[in-house]
């Protein structure tokens, strides 16, 4: 009965439809693919057909077409919005798609009504143009105007800054004057975007009497050099040191200081600066108190006012910060011991209730072709020589002589000559053992002697009846207590003795035991222990020498080790190895195996003209892998130092050694 009932209202429904004359009636299937005749009239299908009659549309009846729907293609994707297009069905789902009216103008508003027009309203507000150069770019007239010009600033004297369009801001290097000269200091120049400070201007007369400084408001000074004897206060480093309990600034300190024969005190090294503050707390309690630092001479570069180096410092966390001053205008220019001993700058108007002062013990002046010693200072004047000049260079081999006006002499004994312990060959003396009863080291030997004995080779045996046999080495009988042997000579034009090369890691030895030669490895490099390390340079046909305190089971269990141990010689006495070397005055790291990202050494000493320790451009050492100065890794001995070393720009290979303890 129910299909019957339903057959007769379609019939019934026809039958209504045809009686309003020409109007086919729509069928279910017009309807589902949005062919409709006439609009429905019902409000309730309205909608309906509005999407329905939208030229490529699909009803959402038959398919979704959202982000998700299932689909086979494209085609099938339309979510029936007229205000998106692009949907797409990449991997059987529909994609949401994209907006169809976004005009990619960041000044207008995009709207779309339910027909799919587009309309784009100007607004006003932030922009940005595209343009790198510009800044606070804003909307006008639906279109987005430049702003102000971007200012390229990087606080760097030594670049010139500019903004290029579609770049942004480019900091291009100068090389123009950076620190003005003064009459301590010549310019400051600018090089590779940094600012190289001048050099200090000589302040020398020519006495080696005298004590010569300077500063910028009185220029050059001198002053005389007293006797050890006149020292009636505290003696520390070769100098005598006084402290004085009263308010004055820095430079009537200084001024004080002179007065009494000495400079404020230097502090090079942290004994330095330990001896100092004691000095400063018996006289003066626990207040503060000035001493011989200041960058009035140039904003930035700190120099002792005795002229002399040294990069120790102790700054306190976040000094010196030059307060009132920037990067070349002076605020805060003189440096003031603390109560803990830690520095701080302050400004040259500051009254501080204490100052330390030191000045040098008494100085030979002896002129070394004179023949004659003795000589030394007395208030500013070199008082004459007595005696006739010692020319013995402790070889027993050379005959040793002084000539008047030419100096000392030392020619070579004929060979087979008798020298105590051996006999004489190229002017070295060639110690006579005896087969398994050598001695185990230099040092035994020099115990064992009633009198000292010469420099020169001899025959030991570390290890006695042991795995290593019995080797010739130089030994040192006579300096900074004696009883050295060789263990290493280092070619600095052998990359064989770079950092991380064999030599310093493993027991292999090569070449012979003199002093001079080619590079060399001996068995006393791994088989002697170690209480000081003592390193020798060959400069000019001169060996100069340092001793480093130092304690290992051998010389190359420090360097297999590969962990830093740092000295304090000093920067002076590192360039001393030298007759003119040259660092950097800031950052110096020293001792064994120091490495920075951009220097390692097995033994040395880095600077750098700033404060930053990983881009030393300077270094004095052995066993070095550097790349400073443009030498990539040579040499592996030597001085290296650009762009600021406090004795010009240096390059210099040297021939090397070093003796153990």
């Amino acid at each position: 009965m129910a299909s019957a009932k339903w057959h007769w209202a379609v019939v019934l429904l026809a039958g209504v439809m045809a009686a309003c004359g020409d109007v086919v009636a729509p069928t279910v299937t017009d309807e589902i693919a949005g062919i409709d005749a006439v609009d429905d009239t019902d409000p309730a299908d309205a909608a309906t057909d509005v999407a329905a009659d939208l030229p490529g549309e699909v009803s959402a009846a038959v398919c979704p077409g959202g982000a998700g729907c299932p689909c086979q293609d494209d085609g099938e994707c339309d979510d029936g919005d007229p205000c998106t297009t692009n949907q797409t069905c990449p991997s059987g789902t529909c994609t949401a798609g994209s907006a169809l009216c976004d005009d990619n103008n960041p000044c207008t508003d995009d709207a779309c009504n339910v027909q799919g027009v587009c309309s784009h309203s100007p607004h006003s507000g932030p922009c940005e143009d595209g343009d790198p150069c510009t800044v606070a770019d804003t909307c006008a007239s639906a279109a987005c105007k430049p702003g102000t010009a971007r200012a390229c600033d990087d606080g760097n004297d030594c670049t010139k800054d500019v903004c290029q369009a579609g770049i942004g801001c480019v900091y291009l290097a100068t090389d123009v004057t950076c620190i003005d000269e003064n009459v301590c200091t010549f310019a400051g120049a600018c090089h590779l975007g940094q600012c190289v400070a001048g050099k200090p201007k000589p302040c020398d007369d020519g006495s080696p009497c005298t004590w010569d400084t300077c500063m910028p408001e009185t220029g050059c000074t001198s002053f005389a050099v007293p006797l050890s004897s006149d020292c009636t206060d505290a003696v520390h480093g070769g100098r005598c040191w006084t402290a004085v309990a009263a308010p004055l600034t820095w430079l009537q300190a200084r001024a004080a200081c002179h007065t009494w024969g000495g400079e404020l005190a230097p502090v090079r090294s942290l004994p330095d600066n330990s001896f100092a503050r004691s000095v400063a707390t018996a006289a003066c309690g626990d207040n503060n108190a000035w001493f011989g630092l200041s960058d009035h001479a140039q904003e930035g570069h700190w120099r002792w006012s005795d002229g002399g180096h040294g990069g120790y410092n102790n700054w306190s966390d976040g000094e010196p910060n030059n307060a009132g001053g920037s990067k070349t205008t002076d605020g805060e220019d003189f440096a003031v011991l603390a109560s803990d001993g830690r520095w701080n700058d302050v400004d040259g108007a500051t009254t501080e209730p204490c100052f330390v002062c030191a000045r040098p013990l008494a100085i030979s002046c002896d002129d070394p072709k004179g023949c004659l010693v003795g000589a030394h200072c007395q208030a500013g004047t070199c008082l004459p020589a007595s005696a006739t000049a010692a020319c013995d260079d402790g070889n027993a081999c050379t005959a040793d002589a002084c000539t008047p006006g030419q100096g000392c002499a030392h020619a070579a004994m004929p060979d087979a000559s008798a020298c105590g312990v051996g006999t004489c060959s190229a002017s070295v003396c060639i110690a006579t053992s005896v087969a398994g009863k050598e001695p185990t080291s230099c040092a035994a030997i020099l115990a064992a002697s009633a009198a000292t004995p010469t420099d020169g080779l001899y025959v030991i045996d570390p290890d006695g009846s042991g795995a290593i046999a019995a080797f010739a080495t130089y030994c040192d009988m006579h300096s900074d207590g004696g009883g050295w042997s060789l263990a290493m000579k280092i070619d600095g034009a052998d990359p064989a003795f770079g950092y991380d090369g064999d030599p310093w890691l493993k027991p292999i030895a090569s070449g012979t035991g003199e002093l001079g030669g080619k590079s060399a490895v001996l068995p006393s490099a791994w088989a002697l222990p170690v209480t000081s390390v003592r390193i020798g340079v060959l400069d000019g046909g001169t060996w100069r020498w340092l001793t480093l305190p130092v304690q290992a089971t051998a010389l190359q269990a420090i360097f297999a080790a590969n962990k830093p141990i740092v000295t304090a010689a000093g920067m002076p006495a590192w360039e001393a190895l030298l007759a003119n070397g040259s660092l950097q005055t800031h950052c110096q790291l020293e001792g064994f195996n120091v490495a920075t990202n951009s220097t390692a050494l097995r033994i040395g000493i880095q600077g750098n003209n700033e404060n930053d320790c990983n881009t030393v451009d300077s270094w004095i050492g052995l066993g070095a892998k550097s790349n400073v100065c443009g030498m990539g890794d040579k040499p592996t001995a030597g001085d290296m130092a650009c762009y600021g070393g406090d004795n010009g720009d240096r390059a210099i290979t040297t021939f090397a050694a070093i003796l153990v303890r």
